[in-house]
């Protein structure tokens, strides 16, 4: 597998981020919480969290590729 140049990796990240936040609050749109005993509506909470800690992921790697980026080539 090819490795993308760092500046195209952010710009793919960034995007990958909008999609996924944009997917995050659609659900948390319509996530009315979880009803006692009921597995759908444990397996959607499940499934919002997921969501949640993908877009944490993706800003914590956007934010370290930022930094990289800004640090320049080591000599």
């Amino acid at each position: 597998m090819k490795s993308l140049p760092d500046k195209e990796k952010l710009a793919a990240l960034k995007n990958k981020l909008v999609t996924a936040e944009a997917k995050y609050k659609e659900r948390l749109k319509n996530f009315r919480g979880v009803p006692h005993e009921s597995a759908m509506g444990e397996l959607s909470f499940s499934e919002l969290k997921v969501r949640e800690d993908f877009v944490v992921s993706l800003k914590a790697e956007i934010k370290a590729l930022e930094e990289k980026i800004l640090e320049g080539p080591k000599v």
